[in-house]
C-alpha cells in the first residue's frame, strides 16, 4: 500500500477508536437579512377632513323697551308671559307689585298723596324691577338696561330662534325700540373619513388643536380603512391633552367622528395621509472558520462569486476578497468590515435573491488535493462513522493514484487561480504562460502563483482585453481568463 496513504488510513481509523477527540468547526457562511425588503405602498390613501355640523355661536334673544311717556290708569303691556298694569291710585290701593307671576302693577303716580306723576325713566326703573320674567320660547328673563331702556334678555342656553314677544296696550308710551331674535348654538362636528388602498406603513395623521400632530402608522393586521379608523380614533384618545380638549373622539365604520363638548365653542383641525416609502433591502454574508482548502461562495440574483481561500487567510481576507466581487453586481452595493461583507440593494424597494454556501476547493498547499478527516460528524453512530471514512478513503485512493500518473484534474483549470495558491494547475499556468515570452518573460515553473506569476496573468489580460488594471479579477486566473489562455495555447 501506498505509504501516505497507509499514514491517512491510520489517522482515519484513529477517529474510530478514539471518538471522543474534539472536532474543528466546519467551514461556513451565513446570510441574514439585517433589513427586510419594503415596496412603496400605493400612493392613494386619504384622511379628509370635513365639518359635516358647522360651529353655530349662540346668540341670546332681547327686547328693549323704551318709556317716551307716561301711560295712562289701567294701560297695559305684555312682555314674554308677564302682563304689566300701569295704575293710578288713592293713597293705599292698590300697591305696586313687581312678580309677574300672575300679573304685575306699575303705579304712574307716586308722592304721599300718590298725586306727583311719575317721570318716564321712573316707570322704566320700575320696569327693571320686574321679576319672574319668562317668555314661551325662550324661558326665563333677565332685566336690565338704563335710563328710559328696559332691556328682557334670555337667560339660560337659547332654545327658540325667535324673539323675545312683546304686545303694547299704552297706545305708544312704552315702545319695543330692538329686538334681536335668538340663534340657537350647534355643536361642532368634524369627521376624518379614511380613504384609498390601505398599505402596511402608510402613516394617517390628525393636527389637532394644543396637541398638534398625532399618527397613525398602520400595521399588518389593519386590513381596511375601518381599521385604520379605529386605530387613529385610539392615538387620539391616547394622545397627551386630548382631556383638555374642546371635543370628544370616537370611531364609526372607516370615520372618525370629532364633536365639540359645548355648543357654539368651536376648534380647528386638519389631516392628512402619508404614503409608507421604500426600504432597501440589506442582508449581511459572515464567514467562519475559514480553511485554505475551502471555498467561499455569494450568489447574488443567480450570479456567484467565490474567493477560494488560501494558506494563512483568515475571516478579515475572506470578506476583503469577496466585497469587491459582489460589489459588482448592479442589484447591490456592498461593503465589508473585516468581519462581514454587507450587501444593500441599489434601489430601495426592489428585492435581490441571495445565497452563501463553502465548499471544499481543491487548493491548498498539497498542490491542489486534501483529506480532512476532521470532516467527521461528531456524536456519529460507529457504523456511521466508519462508512463516512471508507468513502473518503476511497476518494483519498483515487486522487493518489491521479498524483501518481500526473492526470490530475487540477490542470485542466477545475478552480480560480490566484496569489498563494500552490498545485500541480499552477505549474501548468506557469508552463502555458511561458510560451509567450512578453507575458512571462521569466518561464519560472515552481508550481506556486506568485507575485511573478501574478505579474504575467495581468500582461495576459491586458494583452487580450480580457480585463483592465483596477478592475475585480485583475491578476485573477479565472474563467475569461482560463477560456482564452487555452484557447491560444491548447495542445
Amino acid at each position: 500500500m501506498n505509504v501516505k496513504f497507509f499514514s491517512v488510513l491510520i489517522i482515519a481509523v484513529g477517529f474510530l477508536v478514539f471518538p471522543a477527540i474534539s472536532l474543528a468547526a466546519e467551514p461556513s457562511i451565513a446570510t441574514s437579512d439585517s433589513t427586510a425588503n419594503v415596496t412603496a405602498g400605493t400612493d392613494d390613501q386619504t384622511a379628509a377632513t370635513a365639518a359635516t355640523q358647522a360651529n353655530v355661536e349662540e346668540v341670546k334673544a332681547t327686547r328693549t323697551l323704551t318709556v317716551g311717556t307716561l301711560p295712562v290708569d289701567t294701560e297695559t303691556i305684555t312682555i314674554g308671559t308677564c302682563t304689566v298694569t300701569f295704575a293710578t291710585t288713592t293713597a293705599g290701593s292698590p300697591a305696586e307689585d313687581a312678580n309677574c307671576t300672575g300679573g304685575a302693577t306699575i303705579l304712574t303716580t307716586t308722592g304721599t298723596a300718590e298725586d306727583i306723576a311719575r317721570t318716564a325713566a321712573e316707570i322704566a326703573t320700575a320696569l327693571r324691577t320686574l321679576t319672574n320674567v319668562s317668555d314661551t320660547g325662550h324661558g326665563a328673563l333677565t332685566v336690565s338696561g338704563t335710563g328710559a331702556d328696559a332691556i328682557f334678555t334670555t337667560t339660560g342656553t337659547e332654545a327658540s330662534a325667535t324673539a323675545v314677544t312683546f304686545t303694547d296696550g299704552t297706545t305708544g308710551d312704552v315702545t319695543s325700540t330692538a329686538s334681536t331674535v335668538g340663534v340657537i348654538p350647534v355643536a361642532q362636528i368634524n369627521t376624518i373619513t379614511i380613504g384609498g388602498t390601505v398599505d402596511e406603513g402608510d402613516v394617517f395623521t390628525a393636527t389637532l388643536p394644543t396637541v398638534g400632530a398625532v399618527d397613525y402608522t398602520v400595521l399588518s393586521s389593519d386590513t381596511t380603512t375601518s381599521d385604520i379608523a379605529a386605530g387613529l380614533d385610539a392615538a387620539i384618545q391616547a394622545s397627551s391633552g386630548y382631556a383638555s380638549q374642546d371635543f370628544t373622539s370616537a370611531d364609526s365604520t372607516n370615520t372618525v367622528v370629532l364633536t365639540a363638548k359645548v355648543a357654539g365653542t368651536g376648534f380647528t383641525q386638519t389631516s392628512s395621509a402619508t404614503n409608507r416609502t421604500a426600504v432597501s433591502q440589506v442582508t449581511v454574508f459572515t464567514p467562519a472558520s475559514v480553511s485554505d482548502d475551502y471555498a467561499y461562495t455569494i450568489t447574488i440574483d443567480g450570479i456567484s462569486y467565490t474567493y477560494d481561500a488560501v494558506s494563512g487567510d483568515v475571516v478579515k481576507d475572506v470578506v476583503e476578497g469577496l466585497q469587491p466581487l459582489v460589489d459588482a453586481n448592479g442589484a447591490v452595493s456592498c461593503t465589508e468590515n473585516d468581519v462581514a461583507v454587507t450587501c444593500t440593494a441599489s434601489s430601495a424597494g426592489t428585492t435581490f435573491t441571495h445565497s452563501a454556501k463553502t465548499s471544499p476547493s481543491g487548493g491548498g498547499s498539497s498542490g491542489g488535493y486534501f483529506y480532512n478527516p476532521i470532516n467527521l460528524v461528531q456524536n456519529q453512530t460507529p457504523t456511521a462513522r466508519l462508512a463516512s471514512l471508507l468513502q473518503q478513503l476511497n476518494s483519498l485512493k483515487i486522487q493518489l493514484a491521479k498524483l501518481q500518473t500526473g492526470s490530475a484534474d487540477s490542470a485542466n483549470f477545475t478552480r480560480s487561480l490566484r496569489g498563494g495558491m500552490s498545485g500541480s494547475d499552477v505549474s501548468r499556468l506557469q508552463e502555458l504562460l511561458a510560451r509567450d515570452s512578453e507575458v512571462y518573460p521569466e518561464g519560472l515553473v515552481t508550481g506556486y502563483f506568485g507575485l511573478l506569476t501574478e505579474a504575467a496573468v495581468q500582461r495576459f489580460q491586458l494583452k487580450h482585453g480580457i480585463v483592465t488594471a483596477g478592475n475585480a479579477g485583475y491578476g485573477w486566473f479565472g474563467p475569461r481568463t482560463t477560456a482564452k489562455l487555452l484557447k491560444l495555447f491548447s495542445e
